[in-house]
């Protein structure tokens, strides 16, 4: 029976060609890296690391000295000698650091996510044909699939990209539970996938936080320009007039790959990737000069299912590329082509399924609780999975139920109150329907609490619109306007000023939609205006 639980009333066209598209793409998957264009033939190594990334689970035991925890506590970026057991093979003088951004770090006594580079300090010492790997905490993925996921869409599309799987990590005796293993993006990837470089590869550079082609991006392997040229010329052509844009940039970018990377987050709803943020990316500028993009860091996926796939670009190479007419059409096309070749109901929950054959095998001497509560988040996120497939395919053929429909005023509705956890204090002020706002205060640590409205609509795809405004917030989530049955996104923390916060959903049948104006967080207080709350069609 499919590990899926989610089923379709009805499949679009394009769904339907992409299922009987499935023995091809399947065949692609079985084949082995080295036999895809732009991929060396597999050597041992290679080999060696395809059947990892391919095989069964493993545990990683990590032993480090007190003068190498304390060091990572005082300088966590900084590479520290550690004893790595795997399977009963010991590896000495592994390099390890903490890595990371802010969402995501964690402290060593914690579930740190960590970087290995086997031949950091002994010259020629790998790890299943790897020099480096990355155990992510995926603290910010709770499915542990996001990665998975998205490099499996891209790999399959040609874009170079890590490979992934999963493992159980223990530091010093202590079980820090699962995480996600990542190969390295390092002199062997270069070798790998841009084998026509011989022993002269452009340049990899490391998008850090937050970064764009304008900034001095660090360099993680090549032989390319010291000087930054390549990068500038990025840049200038991104920035060129726009009669002349489409030529310089057909003269610095692989078009067509950037094409995919940028269709492949707008269909996984990747909010925090180069073309909407600049971040989370590698860059590699070969001696031709033709840049390719690389997706990395991809656990933040399907968020949103029912978001626009008509987007605003943060990254400028991004920015600058869609505003020529040409390349706009393109990206739909290529979109399009992604979601009825390479992304279809089928080959998810096909990729799901081995995912899962392979972390339940894994899971055999857990507790069955951890297990239970793995794959109860693995069928949520495949749900909203297959929510975004839907989506982008009812976008792309235009087909919206709602689009005559009138925008729906929330604040006469009967709000009602409810605490998850901590404590909240509730409060409705003002007299008038329309000019009241829904106080709460997050009184004690990890505080959950919520005002919540029924709203009653038609099928169709809505925005939920409305002000709200913080004071002294204080936690990872903040204070957000949902609609129930949504996973819960970063809103607004701190103190800010009335700010209008949008979330977009859809619903297929038409029925009682549940308002959640709420409050996660360990302090503050938070002010909903009812007068602003509506719901409107997309």
């Amino acid at each position: 029976m499919p590990f899926s639980m989610f089923r379709f009333r009805r499949l679009p066209i394009s769904f339907v060609a992409g299922i009987l598209l499935l023995s091809w793409v399947a065949a692609l998957a079985a084949a082995s890296d080295g036999s895809r264009p732009g991929v060396r033939p597999g050597n041992t190594n290679d080999l060696e690391a395809a059947r990892f990334f391919e095989g069964p689970m493993v545990q990683f035991d990590l032993r480090l000295t007190p003068e190498a925890e304390q060091s990572l506590r005082a300088s966590p970026r900084e590479y520290v000698r550690a004893e790595v057991e795997v399977d009963g093979q010991i590896y000495r003088d592994v390099g390890i650091h903490i890595k990371g951004a802010r969402g995501s770090r964690r402290d060593i006594g914690g579930k740190p996510a960590l970087t290995l580079n086997f031949d950091k300090f002994a010259d020629g010492q790998s790890f299943r044909g790897l020099d480096k790997i990355h155990l992510n905490n995926s603290v910010q993925d709770p499915s542990f699939l996001n990665e998975a996921i998205g490099s499996g869409l891209y790999r399959r599309t040609g874009l170079p990209t890590a490979r992934s799987t999963h493992a159980r990590v223990r530091i010093n005796g202590r079980d820090r539970g699962l995480y996600v293993v990542k190969e390295g993006y390092d002199t062997l990837f270069l070798k790998r996938h841009f084998p026509a470089d011989g022993k002269t590869p452009g340049n990899l550079y490391d998008g850090g936080f937050l970064q764009d082609v304008t900034d001095a991006l660090e360099r993680d392997a090549g032989k390319g320009p010291d000087d930054g040229s390549d990068l500038r010329r990025l840049a200038e052509a991104a920035e060129a007039p726009l009669v002349d844009r489409l030529r310089r940039l057909e003269a610095v970018l692989d078009l067509d790959r950037f094409l995919t990377l940028v269709a492949g987050q707008v269909l996984t709803d990747d909010w925090d990737g180069y073309p909407r943020k600049s971040n989370n990316y590698r860059l590699y500028i070969p001696p031709d000069g033709h840049a390719v993009f690389i997706p990395h860091g991809m656990d933040q996926l399907f968020r949103q299912p029912y978001s626009s796939i008509d987007l605003e670009w943060g990254g400028l190479m991004a920015a600058g590329a869609f505003e020529i007419p040409e390349l706009n059409t393109r990206l739909r096309a290529r979109l399009a082509e992604m979601l009825s070749q390479h992304f279809t109901p089928t080959i998810v929950s096909n990729q799901i399924h081995q995912i899962v054959t392979r972390l339940e095998k894994g899971f055999e001497k857990q507790p069955p609780a951890e297990w239970s509560f793995l794959r109860g988040e693995i069928q949520q996120q495949e749900r909203r999975i297959q929510q975004r497939l839907r989506s982008v395919d009812r976008q792309l053929q235009g087909s919206v139920a709602n689009v005559d429909a009138a925008p729906v005023p929330l604040g006469t509705l009967a709000w009602t109150q409810r605490t998850q956890s901590g404590s909240a204090l509730f409060e409705i002020m003002g007299n008038s329907p329309l000019r009241r706002t829904l106080q709460l205060e997050a009184k004690t640590a990890g505080t959950v609490a919520s005002f919540r409205a029924v709203a009653l609509l038609e099928p169709g795809t809505y925005t939920l619109v409305g002000d709200l405004r913080v004071e002294g917030v204080t936690g990872e989530i903040g204070a957000v306007l949902r609609v129930s049955g949504m996973r819960r996104v970063r809103g607004l923390n701190g103190t800010r000023d009335w700010t209008r916060m949008r979330c977009d959903f859809s619903i297929e049948e038409g029925g009682a939609v549940e308002i959640v104006a709420e409050i996660a967080a360990d302090a503050g207080k938070t002010w909903f205006d009812l007068g602003s709350l509506r719901v409107q069609p997309r």
